[in-house]
Order: C-alpha cells, then sequence, then structure tokens
C-alpha cells in the first residue's frame, strides 16, 4: 500500500472552517488544539480546560509548515479573531511558556455569523429558481411544456453561465469587515464586542463600517475596540449610511477642529496693540514742538551746585 495514503492518524479539519479561516492550515491547527483540550484533564482556577506548550513543541506536530513565526502567526491569528485565549498558569515566574483553551462561546457566535451569510446567499439563489421555476409553471399551464419544439428558443447553458459571470463581475464587491478588523489588528469577535460590531454592520453597512476601520487605522495610535466603537457610533449618530456620507461627516468635523480666527475686521492681519505711552516720550515730543535741541535738553536735566551734596570736611 502507498505510504502517501492515509495508514496513520490524520490531522484533519471541515473545509467549511478552512474556509471561514481562510486557511486550511489555521484550520488544521484550530482542530488540532480541540483535540487536546478533550483529551487534557488539566482544569484551572477558572473552570476552564488549558493545554500549554511551546512554539517549537506546537510545531513537531505540523511538520509541513517550515517557519515558527508562519505557525505563530496562526496563532496570533486565531487570538485576534476571539477564536481561542491565551494565558500563564506556570508556577516558575520565567517560564513564559504560554497556555491555550478555545473560547467555544467566540467559536459558537462565529459559526453562526457564518451560517447566516450562507443563508441569506441560498436564500438568494432559491428565489431566482424560484422565479424560473414560476414561469415554467405558467408556460406548462399555457400547454406550452407539450410542444417541445419551445425548447430550442432557450439560451444554452454554457451562454447562461456566461451571462451570470459576467454580471456579477459588474457588480461592486464588498469587503469583509472582520477580514479587515482582524487586518487592522482590532478585536471585533471577542464575546463582548461580537454582537455591538454585528449591529454596526447590519445598521451601517459594510462599506461604511470598512470605512471606519480604515480611519481607525490610520488616525489611532494604536487602534482599537475602543476608538472603532466611538466613530462607528458618531456615524450611526449621525444617520450616515454611505462612505460618500461618511467623508462629507469627516470633513466637516476637520473645518470645525481648525482654530478660530478673530481678524476679520483687519483683514488676515493682527489687530494693533495699544500699549500705554511712557512719559519720558511724551516730554520729547513736547521739547521737539517747543524747538529745544537735544543738547538744551540735556543740559537742562543737570541738577544744580546746590542740590549737589558736597563732600564733609
Amino acid at each position: 500500500m502507498s505510504k502517501l495514503l492515509i495508514d496513520e492518524r490524520p490531522l484533519q479539519c471541515q473545509p467549511s472552517l478552512a474556509v471561514a479561516l481562510g486557511s486550511a492550515d489555521e484550520a488544521i491547527v484550530f482542530q488540532q488544539l480541540h483535540y487536546w483540550l478533550q483529551r487534557t484533564t488539566r482544569v484551572q482556577s477558572d473552570g476552564n480546560k488549558w493545554v500549554y506548550n511551546s512554539m517549537a513543541e506546537w510545531l513537531k506536530q505540523f511538520p509541513w509548515i517550515k517557519s515558527r513565526s508562519t505557525l505563530s502567526r496562526y496563532f496570533d491569528d486565531l487570538e485576534k479573531r476571539g477564536l481561542i485565549i491565551t494565558g500563564n498558569f506556570n508556577k516558575a515566574k520565567f517560564d513564559k511558556t504560554k497556555w491555550y483553551r478555545i473560547d467555544y462561546q467566540a467559536l459558537s457566535d462565529f459559526e453562526q455569523r457564518l451560517y447566516q451569510n450562507k443563508s441569506t446567499s441560498d436564500q438568494e439563489s432559491d428565489n431566482g429558481a424560484s422565479n424560473n421555476g414560476t414561469c415554467s409553471d405558467q408556460e406548462s399551464d399555457n400547454g406550452m411544456s407539450d410542444n417541445e419544439s419551445t425548447n430550442t428558443n432557450r439560451l444554452p447553458s454554457d451562454y447562461q453561465e456566461t451571462t451570470s459571470s459576467t454580471k456579477d463581475d459588474d457588480e461592486p464587491v464588498h469587503e469583509d469587515p472582520f477580514t479587515l478588523a482582524s487586518q487592522a489588528n482590532i478585536n471585533v469577535n471577542s464575546g463582548l464586542h461580537l454582537p455591538v460590531f454585528v449591529e454596526f454592520v447590519q445598521v451601517l453597512g459594510k462599506p461604511v463600517v470598512c470605512w471606519a476601520i480604515r480611519k481607525t487605522a490610520d488616525n489611532a495610535a494604536h487602534p482599537n475596540w475602543q476608538y472603532l466603537q466611538t466613530v462607528l457610533k458618531n456615524l450611526e449618530a449621525n444617520s450616515v449610511r454611505t462612505v460618500e456620507q461618511a467623508e462629507q461627516l469627516s470633513e466637516k468635523h476637520r473645518q470645525e477642529q481648525k482654530p478660530k480666527q478673530h481678524y476679520s475686521s483687519y483683514g488676515n492681519k493682527r489687530p494693533p496693540i495699544n500699549e500705554p505711552i511712557p512719559e519720558w516720550y511724551k516730554r520729547e515730543q513736547e521739547r521737539k514742538k517747543q524747538g529745544k535741541s537735544d543738547q538744551g535738553n540735556w543740559m537742562d536735566q543737570l541738577p544744580d551746585k546746590s542740590e549737589v551734596p558736597m563732600p564733609d570736611d
């Protein structure tokens, strides 16, 4: 028997999980973590089962993954999605080996979103098929189904598929807010964040939510859920439903934040500063009006002899 066929315990995952995570390898890593959690008896103080391993030891379980950095990226992505939680239950303080567990509630929410998207897609397909079926029923009621020659008027199936594909290409392709948030290192999948984020997506729409994620990534020093939530709340409070409206609102806020200038009566120049005139300047101007020279002014200011104190003998 061939050595390439399964003759040992396989590492496997469901195709739907691989599609949802966008990586078969990441799905297998996730599945393997679940496998070890089912086998372990280690229950920590929080009442949950945890497993621990160094990244080097994890790597031995996936021999086709060639680098530790790649495997670390899979674990980091699962953690950012909120699907796994890491901790440290090591007795030695210097031991930084990570402990892992799966947040099964977050996984359930994640799975529910997938089924909702699939259900919406299937419903759209069913509606299209139903409409086609209605037309066929009407033709049957009119006695057209008995006339086989009418089938020759239908478009060939390959032509219909090409037409459908072209139509799909013309329609705008919306980004996935969850994927974009993950790329921006914003955790929207945790138990508390997820229902709020899903509601924002339903109310504002995917394009506007994606715009808010980009705005957060560009403006925040450290993009996080609190910053993104503030942006989304502001959009919702202003009844924003399109990216164009979001851009207009952003520009309005930017204009309002500019420092206000109060030089309107003087053009763009700063208004003159009125300072009191020194007394010496007033006396100088008065002397000039009387025609006295600077020499006379200086001489007049000299004290008389009677005003100069004389030294004692």
